[in-house]
Parts: structure tokens; C-alpha cells; sequence
């Protein structure tokens, strides 16, 4: 007779399993009160399946219904009237009443400050008369700091501009010129730029280890604190590379403390985010009742209950007002992604996994009985949503989306089967074959293909036959995903049985140890950020489209979302991440008003 072995932080226990192990695991931790700690409790078998019970969402229904989510009026029209006043600004802006730099600081700002959103067509027309003048003309006589800043604000906009900019910082033997070493300002701004370098782009991969040396020893002998700061903060998470809302938060808390900070662009900046942090809360509500009537976390016991964590990742992919429907939708999705992700990797057997992708593939209602319970109850979560969120993006395009839809579900659980069958062989692939798996199993495809639909539902057909020109863009933001997740769950999916990672791949190909490993995954997010960079630059040059944002920003909330396993066993400080991003609002001082 097999056992069953419970391992939680506190102790372990052998028990006999029985025809419901669902009730047989809850009832011992209950009995010991895992649940209510909320520790993360794993039970597995000692010769294949598993079941997993997962710490309990901390945020339940009432709290989420009970969010604060008024915005008053007055506060909506000194938003408009402000937005007024710094449009004239801008305009002088672009009038060539300022220098290059100070024109592309301004940008710099209100983009940091999470506004850039509201002035796309101004900061549109000021790049491209930036790009109008020619570079070596204006390029000899400015700054370390103005160039790469230049560099940085026009690539991640898309300009097909060069790296050449960092030979002019260069002595004739190759080396970086000896007084850019004490140049703060500089080098902090040569280490973001460099970020955005792809892959061939030498000079800028050699700017990065300049940068990054140079800082480090600067940083030793700063004492200026928001210098220090600001270094700290780089070193953490490039510029580049942060979820908009967090670096939003963050960057007004900076500028607040700036003496020469504008104002005006201040305030704009703090209503602004309450604003939309409003509209989150009502977003949330709306998708916690259907979560609530959907009913899955409560018929499912073993699956995770994290429907604020897909808020927090649609928000993360686009926040911006006009994306209501799509943050809706894409957390609908993501949460039954949760769901039917926890049943192939913990609970379901083999053959009932490949009856249940079959049946999806084929999208055939008359099989469902050939399934268990839950199985049943997941594929009409899944059915009624696909259908619901087909007809209504129809309704804007005329035709039926279904077929794309069930097409990316069904190569999702393709790729999920793959991984159970690992699992259940004990066995680990080699690495490229693993990655060319689970940059599917990973979910970003399904969760962009949603999202580009739905941004797109007001446009006809030839839109649905643009998708497969964004397939690389999708794949690599989805390989950048999946790496982060990997280096973040590795140790808790060994525990729970699962025998492939990126890193236990890496470390048995090459009989290395996990450092190594660790170090040579960074290595490929890197490489994945430089390409994925390429492909959005190449994109933007040949399409016009919104969404070619939203696979940068999966990236993003995949590093902001697995500094530690902010999906699968939130702590603290994923806590702080949600509540900063959506729960709390930035506090308003009276003196702010009057600058109005």
C-alpha cells in the first residue's frame, strides 16, 4: 500500500491514503493548523502523483469588496486642469524654447512619473524632431549622461538608433575616457542605457561592465543619499526592466524629494496614480464576483486561489484607463491558467490529462462526460469564458475568434502534459528541450493572445491575421517569464516533486552546482531581454499597433512578480508590491493644492 507523506515547516506525518485524499490531506492540516499559519503544505505520493494545498489567498472577497473605489469629481477636474497646464508646458517645449537635454529630461519625468500615457502625441512630436537633427552635429559637445539618455528615451520608443553614441566617450586605444569614472550622473545613465542593447551591440555590452564598475566603487565613497539611492536602485532592477506602476510609485516618492522637481508635474503625477489605482479597485470588485460565482477555488481545494495576484499581472501588462476590458479579461484568463496549471502539475493522472487537452482541442462539449468532476468543472470554466470573451471582441470585429483561442489553450496544455509526463518519469530533459517547452507551458501566449484581441476588438479581420507577426515577440517575453519563474519556484517544485527546471536541466546536463546554474539562467534572461529588445524595435519600425507593449510589460511583471514566488506563495513582499500598486493611494498634503 503506497504512503503519503506530509511535509510542511514543522513537522511531517505518514498517512494512508484513502479514496478522497483531497479530504484526508485538509483534514491533518487542520488538525494541526497549517492552514491557518498559512504555510504552504505539499503532499506527496511516494511513487508518482502528487497533491498540493497552498497557502490561502490573503485577499479574501470581503476585504476586496469592501475597497474604498471613489474618486471624487473635484479631484477629476483639478486632474483635467492640471493635465492643461502641463500640456502648454510641453508645448515650449517643443517650440525649441529649451535645450536637447532638458527636452528629454522633461520626457524622462513625466514618463517615470507614470504620465506619459496622457501626452503620447506631444513626447511623439519632440522624439521626432530629436531624430531630425543629425546626431553628430549635436553629439560632440554633449554630456555622458545627455547622449545615453538620448540612446535609452528613443530606443524604448522604438527609433532605430545606433549604439555609436558611446565611441565618442572612448581614448583611441579603446578604453573609456579616465574622467567619466567620477561622473555619477554619467554612469548611471550609461548603465541604463546599456540595457537596452541587443545582442551584436559590443559597444554597449562593454558600457555596461564600465558602468557597473565604476558605480560600485563610487558607491562605496557616496554619501549623498539620494545618490546612493538611485545607484541602489539600478543595481536591483534596471530602468528598463521595471513593472510601470512600481517604478511610478517609486520614482514620484524620488522626485517628491527633489529640490528643482516641477510641481505642477508633481501633483499631476500623485492624483493621477490615485486616480487610476481607483479604477483598479472597480476592476477588481467586478472580477471578484465572477471569481466568487465561478466557484473553482471552493469545488477545488488543492488548486491556488490567486485572483489578486492575475489583477496585479494584467495591471502589470497594461494599466492605462483605456484597458479596463482587457485587465478584466486577462485576469479571468489567468486564473483559470492557475487553476488547470495546478491540476496538471499536482492532482490529475496521465490519461485523464490527455483526455481533458484532447477534448479542448477539439473544443467538443459531447465529451465532457468521458471526464471526472473536476476535470468537468474546469472545462466549463474554461468553456463558458472562451465563448463569453468570443463574443465579445465579435461584436467588434465580425468574426469568431473561438478557433484562436482554442488553438492557444490547447498548445498550452500540450506543453503542460509534457511537464506531467516528466514528472511522472522523474525524468529531466536536457535544457534546450526544456525550453522549447516551457516557454509555452509559462502562459504568456495565451495571456498576450487575449490581450491583443481585446485592445484590437474595434478593428476588423486583417487584425486577426496580423497575430502571427508578433508570434516572436510573445515567445521570447514568454522564455523571460518562464526563466524568472524558474529561478524563483526551482527550490519549492523540487520539494513538490517536479524533477524539470531551467536550473536541476542545467545543473544534470553539465554535473554542475545550483551557483552555476543560477548564474548561467541569468545569463539567458539577459540574452532573451537584448533579443526580445531587437524584436520590439523591428516591430514598432513595420507595425503601429498598442500592443507590441504588452509583451515588454510581461517581461516586466514576471521579474517584479518572481523576486520570490509572488504567484505560487505570496510573502511579504509581494503583499507590499499589491498594496503599494493597487490598495493604498499616495497621500495628498494640503500645501500640494495650492500649487494649483
Amino acid at each position: 500500500m503506497a504512503l503519503y507523506r506530509l511535509v510542511s515547516p514543522q513537522s511531517f506525518f505518514l498517512v494512508k491514503p484513502n479514496r478522497n485524499i483531497k479530504q484526508n490531506v485538509e483534514a491533518i492540516c487542520r488538525q494541526n493548523r497549517l492552514i491557518c499559519s498559512g504555510a504552504k503544505t505539499k503532499v506527496s505520493k511516494t511513487h508518482s502523483d502528487l497533491v498540493a494545498i497552498y497557502q490561502p489567498t490573503i485577499w479574501t472577497r470581503d476585504f476586496i469588496q469592501g475597497l474604498d473605489d471613489n474618486f471624487p469629481i473635484n479631484l477629476k477636474e483639478k486632474v483635467r486642469e492640471l493635465e492643461k497646464k502641463v500640456t502648454v508646458m510641453n508645448v515650449d517645449f517643443e517650440n525649441g524654447s529649451f535645450s536637447m537635454l532638458e527636452v528629454l529630461e522633461h520626457i524622462d519625468d513625466i514618463e517615470r512619473l507614470g504620465l506619459g500615457y496622457r501626452f503620447q502625441n506631444h513626447i511623439k512630436r519632440a522624439l521626432d524632431i530629436i531624430t531630425s537633427i543629425d546626431e553628430i552635429s549635436v553629439g560632440h559637445e554633449d554630456s555622458l549622461h545627455e547622449a545615453s539618455l538620448r540612446f535609452r528615451i528613443l530606443r524604448q520608443h522604438g527609433y532605430d538608433v545606433s549604439e555609436d553614441f558611446v565611441r565618442r566617450f572612448k581614448e583611441s586605444h579603446g578604453g573609456f575616457i579616465g574622467s567619466l569614472k567620477t561622473d555619477v550622473k554619467g554612469l548611471l545613465s550609461l548603465y541604463e542605457a546599456s540595457y537596452l542593447g541587443f545582442m551584436e551591440e559590443s559597444d554597449l555590452h562593454e558600457a555596461l561592465l564600465f558602468a557597473r564598475e565604476h558605480l560600485l566603487k563610487l558607491k562605496c565613497q557616496e554619501n549623498d543619499a539620494p545618490v546612493l539611492q538611485h545607484i541602489n536602485r539600478a543595481f536591483k532592477v534596471p530602468l528598463y526592466h521595471r513593472m510601470l506602476r512600481e517604478q511610478a510609485r517609486s520614482y514620484i516618492d524620488a522626485y517628491n524629494k527633489q529640490k528643482d522637481a516641477n510641481l505642477l508635474l508633481l501633483e499631476l503625477a500623485k492624483l493621477d496614480y490615485n486616480m487610476i489605482q481607483a479604477s483598479f479597485k472597480t476592476e477588481l470588485k467586478e472580477v471578484s464576483k465572477w471569481w466568487e460565482n465561478m466557484g473553482l477555488a471552493h469545488k477545488l481545494r488543492f488548486v491556488r486561489d490567486r485572483l489578486m495576484e492575475c489583477f496585479f499581472c494584467a495591471v502589470g501588462i497594461g494599466f492605462e484607463p483605456i484597458y479596463h476590458s482587457c485587465r478584466v479579461w486577462i485576469t479571468k484568463v489567468y486564473a483559470l491558467v492557475t487553476v488547470i496549471d495546478d491540476i496538471y502539475d499536482v492532482y490529475g493522472s496521465l490519461d485523464e490529462l490527455e483526455i481533458f487537452m484532447d477534448v479542448v482541442k477539439r473544443w467538443d462539449t459531447n465529451a465532457v462526460e468521458q471526464m471526472p468532476e473536476y476535470l468537468q468543472l474546469a472545462f466549463g470554466a474554461l468553456y463558458n469564458t472562451i465563448t463569453e470573451m468570443s463574443s465579445y471582441t465579435s461584436i467588434g470585429q465580425k468574426e469568431d475568434i473561438t478557433p484562436i483561442l482554442v488553438k492557444v489553450w490547447g498548445e498550452l496544455f500540450e506543453a503542460f502534459l509534457v511537464e506531467a509526463r516528466w514528472t511522472h518519469h522523474k525524468h529531466i530533459p536536457i535544457l534546450e528541450v526544456y525550453l522549447d517547452n516551457v516557454w509555452r507551458s509559462v502562459s504568456g501566449v495565451v495571456l498576450l493572445t487575449h490581450g491583443y484581441l481585446i485592445i484590437n476588438k474595434g478593428i476588423k479581420k486583417d487584425v486577426v491575421d496580423s497575430l502571427d507577426k508578433y508570434q516572436d515577440l510573445m515567445k521570447l517575453s514568454s522564455m523571460v517569464f518562464r526563466l524568472y519563474n524558474d529561478l524563483a519556484t526551482s527550490s519549492d517544485e523540487i520539494e513538490q516533486g517536479k524533477t524539470a527546471n531551467a536550473i536541476t536541466c542545467f545543473m544534470h546536463e553539465n554535473d554542475v552546482c545550483e551557483e552555476l546554474a543560477r548564474e548561467h539562467i541569468n545569463k539567458l534572461i539577459e540574452e532573451a531581454w537584448r533579443k526580445l529588445i531587437k524584436e520590439y524595435v523591428a516591430c514598432t519600425q513595420e507595425l503601429a499597433n498598442p500592443f507590441i507593449d504588452m509583451p515588454i510589460n510581461l517581461a516586466r511583471i514576471s521579474l517584479c512578480s518572481y523576486y520570490g514566488d509572488g504567484h505560487g506563495a505570496p510573502d511579504a513582499r509581494a503583499k507590499d508590491k499589491v498594496s503599494s500598486v493597487i490598495i493604498e493611494p499616495i497621500t495628498m498634503s494640503e500645501k500640494e493644492h495650492s500649487y494649483t
